[in-house]
């Protein structure tokens, strides 16, 4: 059973808990949104979403190597990790139910191996197993990554002219390879924005994901909504 943070007050408790602020994470999301705002329809389809996810990682290392965080690349998937709690955090897009109480989000591509291993390491920290695979066996449990792995959500809502985003701990994967359950998730603060003509489209959402082909995917067959973008 999730437990989700949307007051205000437990937000911020929450968050001290981990070591965090939520205006770090907004700045990071900001950052990427920037990102990938500042594309054009000129530019390669696939680079906004790589831009924004590269540039919301990237903030995040900023902000938080001076507060006694590192950088890990576990397999191309980049994380920022306290080295003392070993609570580790990467980016990454999710869907409409993103920053919403009440609804379950998934992360909008499936994921690779390296998420997958984190949910699983999740899942037993915590004595819960997902879908995805059989509980471990004893003798692997000391083989467990000790770190706490959390996805920074975003979501760009554009008829609502705002980016929603949660710091949700995941603990299963379905069938379809998305993330889609949770142990705790921490309901941020939305970004507004305006400025770009929107427009209702088939196909991908000006990049998707942005992570890399070891932890993107594809989809390609639902109905997005894209941003006209300057030529």
């Amino acid at each position: 059973m999730e437990r989700v943070f949307k007051q205000r007050a437990e937000v911020e408790d929450k968050l001290k808990e981990l070591g965090l602020t939520e205006k770090i994470l907004l700045d990071a999301v900001s950052r990427g949104f920037l990102a990938w705002s500042n594309c054009t329809e000129n530019h390669p389809l696939a680079l906004p979403g790589m831009l924004a996810w590269g540039e919301a990682n990237c903030g995040l290392r900023e902000s938080l190597l001076p507060m006694g965080w590192e950088r890990h690349n576990d397999r191309n998937l980049p994380l920022t990790v306290h080295r003392e709690t070993k609570i580790a955090i990467t980016v990454s897009s999710g869907d409409e139910c993103t920053g919403i109480e009440g609804m379950v989000p998934r992360t909008r591509n499936p994921k690779g191996p390296t998420i997958r291993d984190a949910v699983q390491s999740n899942s037993a920290q915590l004595g819960l197993f997902s879908e995805m695979a059989a509980p471990p066996a004893l003798e692997d449990l000391e083989a467990v990554d000790e770190r706490a792995t959390w996805l920074l959500l975003t979501y760009r809502d554009m008829m609502a002219r705002v980016v929603r985003c949660e710091l949700s701990r995941p603990v299963n994967i379905g069938i379809d390879g998305r993330v889609d359950g949770w142990a705790e998730r921490i309901i941020l603060g939305s970004i507004p924005f305006d400025g770009d003509e929107v427009s209702l489209t088939h196909g991908n959402d000006k990049g998707g994901d942005g992570s890399g082909s070891a932890e993107a995917g594809s989809d390609s067959d639902a109905i997005q909504v894209e941003v006209r973008r300057r030529a």
